[in-house]
């Protein structure tokens, strides 16, 4: 499969996975309603800067799989003014790997996805 964004070699890593059956995640967004520019690596809007967590997580979108955790995360001073999405995942929809806190996933998106059709607002 062809994905969204270039990444780098061996990525995603081999224990990532396509979701097996529709699930949900959820995603801080910039604005009230879901939009393209909100899909995107950090490595992506800010290429020259170097990341701890590597390349592969870096070239990778943050997503979490208990709404609780993400509403957490508006809490953070540098998230207060982001709203949430929950996006629903198919195996068409990239691959998926848990990094970080139990809840918290990095994913790979397939270029075919349509990201905007599969999210919805939530807060």
């Amino acid at each position: 499969m062809v994905y969204r964004e270039p990444l780098p070699a061996d990525c995603p890593p081999d224990n990532a996975e396509e979701a097996q059956v529709e699930m949900t995640v959820f995603r801080l967004i910039r604005a009230q309603e879901p939009h393209d520019d909100d899909f995107h690596s950090y490595r992506l809007q800010n290429p020259s800067r170097s990341y701890p967590v590597g390349e592969c997580i870096a070239s990778g979108l943050s997503v979490y799989t208990e709404r609780t955790d993400v509403e957490k995360a508006l809490l953070l001073p540098k998230f207060k003014n982001r709203s949430v999405c929950a996006i629903t995942l198919t195996p068409e929809a990239g691959k998926i790997l848990q990094t970080g806190r139990p809840s918290h996933h990095t994913w790979w998106l397939y270029k075919d996805f349509n990201i905007l059709e599969n999210s919805k607002p939530l807060i």
